[in-house]
């Protein structure tokens, strides 16, 4: 099994994955875009997504960095702690040396204690901030 970019044939198992995983209803449309425009990783047990991970290419042109945003990553919880997020991250690592990217963020929300124990593994430090959203829809 090996990550690779999600493909259009496999957008109806990467959408039972989001509803899965994260609890929202995927538009198949939306998803195509943002193919376009992001990375989304994908691991697959025959054609069954189970782990994703969205890297989106950013650059901080105050710090003259570039880096890579992180966005729904997540296991399947039948899948979880089988080694298949490591897997997920140990690719993003090579991608991140090949490209020449100088860090990678995301953010995770409080109630994700497992995740955040594996980012902690992984060497991710607690920046310290609060976000703040304002929805005008």
């Amino acid at each position: 099994m090996e990550v690779e970019r999600l493909k259009t044939k496999d957008i109806t198992s990467y959408k039972e994955f989001i509803k899965d995983v994260f609890g929202y209803d995927a538009n198949r449309k939306n998803i195509s875009e943002s193919m376009k425009s992001n990375i989304i990783l994908v691991l697959k047990l025959e054609s069954k997504v189970i782990c994703s991970m969205t890297l989106e290419e950013k650059k901080d042109y105050v710090k003259d960095k570039r880096y890579y945003y992180v966005s729904y990553f997540g296991v399947l919880n039948d899948y979880r702690r089988m080694g298949f997020a490591t897997k997920m991250f140990d690719y993003v690592e090579d991608m991140i040396r090949k490209n020449n990217i100088d860090y990678i963020e995301l953010t995770s929300g409080n109630q994700r204690k497992e995740a955040h124990n594996f980012y902690s593994k992984n060497n991710f430090r607690v920046k310290d901030t609060t976000v703040f959203i304002k929805f005008y829809k």
